[in-house]
């Protein structure tokens, strides 16, 4: 049992220094983005599917609540919430197109398998003109392929299962991290 606990953290530690080495460019790009829409007034929409969709909300908590230092809350909306009561794939692209605007962002977190839901509001966003950062994971060849030139792509797919998901988390609490550093300074 033992062995199996240290197993586990060896394998979270091997993630975290993955994810900080392999993605400091894209994720600094995704912070920058996500800073330049909130100084200019615009909102930052996120949703997810499967385990990612706790990731998703993770961020949109994030960013209304403050993450490390106490501070105003952020237009951080949530899209799983937003659409909990509607049925079929267009649910989170019918969300977006009736609560976004051009030049807000779209965080979209997958578990995987190229999601259906989470192509169609990956077109509704470049659709409406907004920036779209996509934290991939295995078989999302057609997510990441959706995306526009402008747009950040964070693949997590050489993580397989709940590592995937650590990689994930990892990678928003540096993003909220870097936008509150970014807006209000500080270490």
């Amino acid at each position: 049992m033992d062995q199996q606990i240290f197993k586990h953290f060896q394998n979270v530690i091997e993630t975290t220094m993955v994810v900080g080495d392999a993605f400091a460019e894209p994720i600094a790009n995704a912070a920058e983005k996500v800073s330049a829409a909130l100084l200019a007034g615009n909102s930052i929409f996120s949703c997810g599917e499967k385990s990612a969709m706790l990731v998703a909300q993770l961020l949109t908590d994030y960013l209304s609540h403050g993450f490390e230092i106490e501070r105003p809350g952020f237009p951080a909306l949530n899209l799983n919430n937003m659409a909990e009561d509607s049925l079929g794939h267009p649910r989170f692209a019918q969300a977006l197109n009736t609560h976004g605007r051009s030049a807000d962002v779209l965080l979209v977190v997958s578990a995987g398998e190229n999601s259906l839901s989470l192509i169609q509001v990956i077109e509704a966003a470049i659709e409406k003109d907004m920036c779209v950062v996509l934290l991939s994971a295995a078989n999302d060849d057609l997510l990441g392929a959706s995306l526009g030139y402008n747009d950040v792509h964070i693949a997590t797919a050489e993580f397989s299962g709940q590592l995937a998901t650590q990689a994930q988390f990892q990678v928003i609490q540096c993003v909220c991290a870097l936008v509150d550093h970014q807006i209000f300074g500080g270490e």
